[in-house]
């Protein structure tokens, strides 16, 4: 069995140096299969497993049933060699964070076993991704010693590299600090690209160096499919959004507005002034909307940790539990059920407080308007799926993914 020992760090720190280690990197975009005349399905799972040195190899996993029981990957996973897993077309696509960014597609096989659907391409280590249109997936590089934004736009249909693009990140803050993005998002016909500004070390590792200001949020938009430079979105009212490989902070609800939130928490010696909490972008617009702000220390007092979308306005949020906030990883988090529409908090009964995740939360929204399954490392050190409904904000405990070290990316793929 091969090891895969594979770490990422981020920025922090005081005046110059930093340093996060953080475990394995997640990333999982989930959305509904839609595969026509294939009406059976299996929930998958990427993790790394324990090992007596560590990370003891990373696998997909099926499992039929969430609800309950137990899988592992004995007799049930293929050991891929991958960092990153991005859900679209069916298909869950596996890269390798490495300079060439290696990326090989998985599918389900008529038995629904997991087997390689294509050839492996190579692209370039990247640092955010996300899906469009169902069809497709962008790539993005890792800026934040270059500064140079290195774009490629994956067919998830013809399974090839159809586009790339480059921006200079620089030019954008106009600062001299690099713009460093958090996520990739679609929006109508655009990309909104959430970013936070860095000052390297020169001649340092690509997380070290000095965070920018924590009291405004800015959002580069990129045209597509060209993947280029149009405008930046700001506001001062909270922090940046989203963290470094986190893929989360923005999302288009819908009846076409976007909603994007924000720690606005410390980091390092640098401290938020602001409040953390939720803005919006009306349809249509390209600015934020003036009239709102859910001030989400005002509402309950503690910041907003990560967010996915569940439907009609509604979120899981995960929240700190006190005053310590984390980046890629820190800090303990409580579950909540939060609508941006009526600006409610509703903690989720049956979910116990726990370590934030690093980067960001993993989950399955089941698209039924209420179900959202969501991956806890609980205190223990083991790894459990729990069921929540958002209707009464509760959740079940559910299905052990046994001797796992870290879980990547929960989805679902019909076959």
């Amino acid at each position: 069995m091969k090891k895969t020992v594979l770490k990422l760090m981020t920025g922090v720190f005081g005046t110059v140096i930093l340093m996060s280690a953080c475990k394995k990197d997640n990333d999982t975009q989930t959305e509904p299969p839609v595969t026509p005349g294939k009406d059976r399905s299996k929930y998958v799972f990427v993790y790394s497993g324990k090992g007596a040195a560590g990370n003891a190899g990373t696998y997909i996993v099926t499992a039929n049933d969430i609800s309950q029981g137990e899988i592992s990957a004995t007799g049930n996973g293929v050991e891929v060699e991958a960092y990153s897993f991005i859900v679209t077309n069916n298909t869950l696509f596996a890269q390798a964070y490495t300079n060439q960014g290696p990326v090989t597609p998985f599918r389900l096989n008529e038995e629904g076993k997991i087997v390689e659907a294509g050839r492996l391409i190579n692209t370039f280590r990247t640092g955010v991704y996300g899906t469009v249109n169902n069809n497709a997936w962008v790539g993005g590089g890792d800026p934040r010693q270059s500064g140079l934004g290195e774009l490629f736009l994956y067919d998830a249909v013809k399974l090839q590299v159809t586009a790339k693009s480059s921006i200079d990140l620089k030019a954008i803050t106009g600062t001299g600090e690099n713009a460093v993005w958090t996520g990739l998002f679609q929006v109508d016909n655009k990309l909104y690209v959430p970013y936070y500004k860095f000052k390297p070390v020169e001649g340092g590792a690509p997380w070290m160096g000095k965070y920018g200001s924590l009291d405004s949020t800015w959002i580069a938009v990129l045209s597509y499919p060209e993947l280029k430079y149009e405008k930046t979105i700001a506001d001062g009212r909270s922090g940046f959004v989203g963290n470094w490989f986190g893929m989360q902070g923005l999302h288009q609800v819908e009846n076409g507005d976007v909603y994007t939130w924000s720690t606005a928490g410390e980091i390092n010696d640098i401290k938020s002034k602001n409040h953390s909490g939720v803005l919006r972008i009306k349809k249509g617009t390209t600015e934020f909307d003036q009239s709102y702000f859910f001030d989400m220390e005002k509402r309950v007092g503690v910041k907003i940790a990560r967010a996915e979308y569940i439907s009609k306005g509604k979120f899981l949020m995960s929240l700190y539990a006190g005053a310590t906030t984390g980046d890629v990883s820190g800090g303990r988090v409580r579950l909540a059920i939060v609508d941006v529409f009526n600006q409610t908090v509703n903690y989720v009964q049956g979910a116990p407080e726990h370590a934030q995740p690093d980067f960001k939360m993993q989950v399955y929204n089941e698209r039924d308007g209420k179900t959202i399954n969501y991956v806890m490392e609980e205190d223990g050190g083991e790894f459990y799926v729990y069921v929540i409904d958002a209707e009464t904000a509760t959740a079940k405990r559910g299905l052990h993914i046994k001797g796992a070290e870290g879980v990547t990316s929960i989805s679902k793929l019909t076959y």
